[in-house]
């Protein structure tokens, strides 16, 4: 999503260098992106062979007797960080011939701090006493005893916390990927007149637009247009809606099936309650998603078009409503400006290349935390969350061309070490809250 306004990230590089048959090449560092058993996986995208034993008999998987390494012990899982060496590389098959697999230490995510929308919560009395966990920002959190607490009203203590409200957390990641809060505030969901004045600021109704509207950036970028992001100068009312039915009916599909359960719950003259709509566009500015803070996510065609399946496309439309959520758009307003004005506040400094480079980083934590979030909701309406980092591997280049050509993102990389980190088997998953 460009957005208006972590399941975390800085993963290994990927080393697919290409290398010829028959010779060695450099190592090849990345994560599982496939996992179908010890014997069948990929890495980066790429098939590794490896030799599996059979009753103290070593054969060579899938038949292929170049493969020489023995496979793992147990099936690797998705997002988990591997280096292989390998001495062919067919890249007409997409297959590595490992000679070794190792597993490099899991990167520690040390202190990890946030703020936002519980998705679900589920005692664990008679499991943990006086402890409750949650899914929020994309993890689950758990509460205990040692958890330093303040609660704001009407909230006083852990049996008055449900969907729908609201945490400010710190804490760390166990083994399971869990994050254990050390510190937590909590509260309601409670929509200023800030915010609501945002909403209806951009109420409308895109399918409306006409097929003849265009950007007129010199306009809109004195405005203000779509924001501080990535489309800055550009109006989300001139956005011309793609005909096409049967895709417009898909992404409604998707898109509904998405939105959770606490939030259909509310009734419309709740103030918490989104208006979740989404609309094709007739644009080729971006490959993305464009949200709303009043619930519209805009979706050009090309992104629909370039995906593979529903899952991928899930991931894309979750990411767009995680974002309006969070309140991404009314809060990174709030953060912006506090950083620009923090920049004009010190001397001698360039302080607009201060307020910009601070402006970008509030915008990358954005983006992680959509990404989390996505995860979650995905998991919850039953997508498989293994395709949300190969969506936007596919989205990253600007004409589609194979994975293995495309250098992954960061976001993609982001992705799996969330899934390693915080989704694989060992960690507690939103079917924990069902």
């Amino acid at each position: 999503m460009q957005s208006r306004t972590f399941l975390l990230l800085c993963g290994l590089l990927v080393g697919c260098v290409l290398s010829s048959n028959g010779q060695d090449g450099p190592p090849l560092t990345g994560y599982v992106t496939r996992a179908a058993s010890a014997s069948d996986f990929d890495v980066n995208t790429l098939r590794i062979l490896c030799r599996e034993k059979s009753q103290d008999v070593s054969k060579s998987a899938h038949g292929a007797m170049e493969a020489t390494a023995e496979c793992p012990s147990s099936t690797p899982y998705v997002g988990e960080n591997v280096a292989v060496d390998y001495t062919v590389r067919n890249a007409s098959a997409n297959t590595v011939y490992a000679t070794r697999i190792r597993v490099p230490r899991p990167q520690s995510f040390g202190e990890i701090s946030g703020s936002a929308i519980i998705d679900a919560a589920s005692s664990e009395e008679g499991v943990r006493p006086s402890s409750l966990l949650i899914h929020a920002d994309g993890y689950p959190i758990r509460i205990t005893g040692k958890t330093k607490m303040q609660w704001i009203a009407p909230l006083q203590s852990l049996g008055d916390v449900k969907a729908g409200s609201w945490i400010t957390y710190k804490g760390k990641l166990d083994t399971t990927g869990v994050l254990v809060a050390a510190s937590a505030s909590v509260g309601p969901d409670i929509v200023g007149t800030r915010e609501e004045s945002l909403r209806k600021k951009d109420e409308y109704d895109p399918s409306a637009v006409s097929a003849r509207a265009k950007q007129n950036f010199l306009k809109d970028g004195v405005t203000g247009g779509c924001g501080w992001s990535m489309l800055m100068g550009c109006d989300p009312k001139n956005f011309p809606p793609y005909k096409d039915a049967a895709m417009q009916a898909r992404i409604e599909n998707i898109g509904n099936s998405l939105i959770p359960l606490h939030q259909r719950d509310l009734p419309g003259s709740d103030q918490a309650k989104i208006n979740f709509r989404f609309q094709l566009i007739d644009t080729k500015l971006f490959r993305d998603v464009l949200v709303l803070p009043s619930g519209i996510i805009l979706v050009p065609h090309q992104v629909v078009e370039r995906l593979r399946n529903d899952s991928q496309l899930a991931a894309v439309l979750a990411e767009g409503i995680a974002g309006a959520l969070e309140k991404q758009e009314y809060r990174t307003k709030r953060k912006v400006r506090a950083a620009f004005a923090s920049a004009m506040a010190t001397p001698l400094v360039p302080y607009a290349a201060l307020g910009f480079t601070a402006a970008r980083e509030i915008e990358e934590k954005e983006t992680e935390q959509r990404d989390r979030v996505s995860l979650a909701l995905m998991c919850t309406a039953g997508y498989d969350i293994d395709q949300a980092p190969i969506a936007w591997w596919l989205l990253a280049p600007g004409k589609p061309q194979p994975l293995s050509e495309t250098e992954m993102p960061e976001r993609t990389d982001y992705l799996y070490r969330i899934l390693g980190a915080v989704w694989r088997k060992s960690a507690v998953s939103t079917a924990k809250f069902h």
